[in-house]
């Protein structure tokens, strides 16, 4: 009988150690950090409104996490391999994603935009880009869209957002597809004066959510916690801070 008991409490305290084991991983987070206002890096610190978002929704679930700088092309492939545990970087839901990653439930609505020098007069829609060089992200939903709406552009795709302003700065490309809030964003911080956006979006508006490895036991705890940083105020308070207004 005393053996039974002290097989229990063996097996009670081994059964506990692994919960809190799992309860104390450290979540591994991949971000891409020139996606501004989303996510960057400013004296040595992530931010952005993605990161924000991030906290509260680990503060709620009750995960620790430690954020690594990736290439936006490469943190599909990394959840894929399990070498990070979530990726946040404003991520378009689209369907060829979801059969690779699962997703969060929606926490943005974004959209493509156009971006051109600030004296260009000839391209003013989606269709203008016929021809035209066009300079995009490796891996973003823009390449698609360019694909399928515009097949005649001659489309180059750097590895980085900074890479393709620069691009278009430099007057190697003719205009930059990508998504239109960060777009928006350069055009009044840092290409003000240089660069202007289209100001109709290119597309539909397209879902944004936290994407993670196939099965992982973090999208029921994240969509729990999304749902009360909804209710209670917390998004609303972020999105104003990093977009101006509350979304509609």
């Amino acid at each position: 009988m005393k053996r039974r008991t002290v097989l229990g409490v063996i097996l009670a305290t081994a059964a506990f150690a692994q919960v809190s084991m799992a309860q104390d991983k450290l979540v591994t987070v991949g971000t891409s950090i020139d996606s501004k206002p989303f996510d960057f890096m400013q004296d040595g610190k992530f931010m952005g409104f993605d990161q924000d978002l991030l906290a509260e929704i680990a503060k709620e679930a009750g995960f620790k996490y430690k954020v690594n700088a990736m290439d936006f092309g490469a943190l599909i492939p990394a959840l894929q391999t399990a070498n990070i545990d979530l990726a946040i970087s404003s991520i378009f839901m689209t369907d060829a994603r979801k059969k690779v990653v699962d997703f969060s439930d929606v926490y943005y609505t974004s959209a493509l935009g156009i971006l051109v020098a600030a004296d260009n007069a000839t391209i003013k829609a989606g269709a203008d880009l016929a021809g035209k060089g066009v300079a995009s992200v490796t891996g973003a939903a823009s390449t698609t869209w360019l694909k399928e709406n515009v097949p005649t552009a001659k489309v180059t795709l750097f590895p980085q957002v900074t890479n393709m302003f620069m691009e278009l700065q430099a007057g190697r490309a003719d205009a930059v597809v990508y998504d239109y809030p960060f777009l928006a964003y350069y055009a009044q911080t840092e290409g003000n004066g240089k660069v202007k956006v289209i100001e109709k979006p290119v597309g539909d508006g397209i879902p944004v959510g936290i994407a993670f490895p196939k099965g992982s036991s973090l999208v029921a705890k994240t969509n729990e916690a999304l749902k009360k940083i909804r209710a209670d105020g917390r998004y609303d308070t972020i999105y104003k801070k990093w977009f101006g207004k509350v979304s509609g």
